[in-house]
């Protein structure tokens, strides 16, 4: 950090950050990483409160565990389950891949009582493009605890499209190195990412909210 000095005092001067790297530079090692492998291990007792429930949640959870005591679920797993005419079991299977050691605080039991109405606009996003974000989320606001990294982990297994773009997960290390301009190529989607999720944090805070949205 440089510091400009006036009569006064000091004003801070941070130099504007650049992006230091290329995604076009890493374009072999990601063609050949395998990714759809990339899986997770979870616990039947983490989800032990929900599986013995007589709906789709707990039908989705005894599906994805059969008799084992833990479940191995990986992205290409998703993809398959995304493929399926009923979307609870990927709904629940996604956010077991997502998060293996549990949800927090009432997130998950608040998602599976809106499971229904989850599945149901998830459909509708993997039908047909989004062409206006905002009010595509408005629909999802409502849901306790699926926020915008649960959301897009939803949609990107599901090949959905956002105003003209393949969806992406937004979770906290893509936002970072987004804000950041880490990747010369991301640069410009700083500004895109920035817009999506103060648009996804409106009217999400109000009477009964227990915990931050995920």
């Amino acid at each position: 950090m440089f510091s400009i000095h006036t009569l006064d005092y000091p004003v801070a001067f941070i130099p504007p950050i650049e992006p230091v790297m290329r995604l076009i530079d890493f374009a072999p090692l990601i063609c050949n990483m395998p990714v759809s492998n990339q899986a997770f291990i979870s616990k039947r007792s983490t989800w032990s409160p929900y599986i013995q429930r007589e709906d789709a949640a707990g039908t989705a959870l005894r599906s994805i565990f059969g008799t084992s005591n833990d479940v191995f679920l990986s992205r290409h797993d998703l993809r398959l389950l995304a493929s399926k005419a009923e979307l609870a079991e990927f709904v629940i299977a996604t956010i077991i891949w997502g998060y293996p050691g549990g949800m927090r605080g009432y997130h998950f039991a608040s998602l599976i009582d809106h499971l229904s109405k989850l599945a149901q606009i998830l459909d509708a996003a993997r039908s047909r493009p989004i062409s206006d974000w905002a009010s595509h989320y408005e629909q999802v606001k409502p849901i306790e605890g699926v926020g915008l990294s649960t959301y897009t982990k939803f949609l990107h297994f599901l090949s959905a499209q956002i105003e003209n773009h393949m969806a992406v997960i937004l979770d906290k290390r893509i936002i970072d190195v987004t804000r950041n301009k880490v990747f010369e190529e991301l640069a410009p989607l700083s500004a895109a990412v920035r817009t999506l999720r103060t648009r996804s944090r409106i009217g999400r805070r109000g009477p009964g909210h227990h915990a931050k949205a995920d």
